[in-house]
């Protein structure tokens, strides 16, 4: 009885979370959808908070479209600039979501990280189309980043590994991220291009009960707020749009490890030991299908 009242209280407290080797994702389908059998993360409260975030004036707020009552921000930032536009990033700028946005997760994860999106694009060339999921994760593995692909189990799988101070790499359809023209606010999409598309994803906030994810967006092409700050840096999208950007195209996530090295010649770990994989359930890599954005 009590070994079983034990086994009962360990399943009850156990965090689950989904876990495949990124070099076994086969290439059945240009469009990702989920078709395993998935287990479910649940978190109730925030854990062991790495960065949060600097509170936001409530008349900020409302000019972004926000809201007016902030209770949680998390926002994994850096001391210096690591947001990437790639309406300048060479030939293939119109079709460099990919490039850009696992550059932009390696000048986070590196401080030094010099390399830019037309390096990573030349290691990648994919005749200058769309790049794969595949190229996403090879190209994280080729520069020694610690990382994970996890199963999308929804909001609280985010916001768990954002808590933890990690970023995560997504390939959405972004015709499930509702177009706002209003130019003075953050929240929604900010052009007119809908499909498959790479975004960083670096923190989260709670305004008026709401979940909105903080992004680095590349798709911007030099547009601007009036105060010259990049419309896809720090854009935010609604929770719910978001998930369902992500169930519609490649519902999976990159999760980037927030312990990096100062050095470049760091040993790469496959399987990482991020907490929220700790107890997992790994995936039939056959059922795993590479997106692509662009």
């Amino acid at each position: 009885m009590k070994r079983k009242l034990f086994k009962s209280l360990f399943a009850l407290t156990a965090l689950t979370a989904t876990l495949v080797n990124p070099f076994s994702l086969t290439s059945n389908s240009a469009y990702a959808k989920s078709t395993s059998l998935n287990k479910s993360i649940n978190i109730t409260s925030p854990i062991n908070l790495a960065n949060n975030g600097t509170s936001i004036p409530s008349s900020t707020l409302k000019s972004w479209g926000l809201g007016t009552l902030e209770s949680e921000y998390v926002s994994n930032n850096k001391p210096y600039s690591w947001y990437i536009d790639q309406g300048n990033t060479g030939t293939y700028s119109n079709n460099n979501c990919g490039p850009s946005s696992t550059t932009m997760a390696l000048k986070w994860y590196y401080p030094n990280f010099s390399k830019t999106a037309e390096d990573a694009r030349n290691t990648y060339l994919e005749n200058g189309g769309w790049w794969k999921t595949s190229d996403v994760t090879n190209y994280l593995s080729l520069n020694n980043a610690n990382y994970s692909v996890v199963n999308n189990t929804g909001e609280s799988l985010l916001k768990y590994n954002l808590q933890q101070g990690n970023i995560l790499i997504l390939c959405v359809d972004t015709s499930y991220l509702n177009y706002n023209s209003n130019q003075k606010q953050r929240v929604g999409r900010f052009y007119d291009y809908e499909g498959g598309h790479f975004i960083v994803v670096k923190g989260y906030i709670v305004v008026d009960g709401k979940t909105y994810f903080e992004t680095y967006d590349p798709n911007n092409w030099d547009e601007t707020y009036s105060d010259g700050q990049p419309k896809g840096k720090d854009r935010y999208y609604a929770s719910q749009q978001l998930m369902n950007a992500m169930s519609n195209w490649w519902n999976y996530a990159i999760v980037v490890d927030s312990n990096s090295g100062s050095m470049l010649n760091i040993s790469n770990i496959m399987s990482n030991d991020l907490t929220q994989n700790k107890i997992s359930t790994k995936l039939n890599p056959n059922k795993i299908k590479i997106a692509y954005g662009k």
